[in-house]
């Protein structure tokens, strides 16, 4: 039984970029401090205001995508930008290719 629990008194943990992390239990939240401690809550949360840079017919698949990156909290701020920019690059590259189609609908 004692064995059991000088294995548990430590606890290797992997974060997605594979950086080992060492955590002691019972886990003291001043203790840990990860890369992202120097950045506001709030710049992780509030990432709505990038939307107005999209094409307004993709406003609502970004809606979504920005509410999925505000959910992550695996994910840094910088990670969470380059997914954003990723999509504006795509969705400009293919602007011509963006049409609104509801002329071609037809309305019973």
């Amino acid at each position: 039984s004692s064995g059991i629990n000088a294995e548990y008194g430590e606890l290797e943990t992997r974060d997605n970029q594979g950086e080992d992390k060492l955590v002691h239990f019972p886990v003291d939240n001043e203790e840990i401090v990860w890369e992202e401690s120097h950045v506001p809550f709030e710049d992780h949360i509030f990432l709505h205001k990038y939307i107005s840079l999209f094409p307004d017919i993709t406003h609502r698949f970004m809606e979504t995508v920005v509410s999925a990156l505000q959910n992550n909290p695996d994910l840094t701020l910088e990670k969470k930008k380059q997914i954003i920019w990723s999509y504006l690059n795509y969705f400009s590259y293919h602007a011509d290719k963006l049409k609104d189609d509801d002329e071609d609908v037809i309305q019973v």
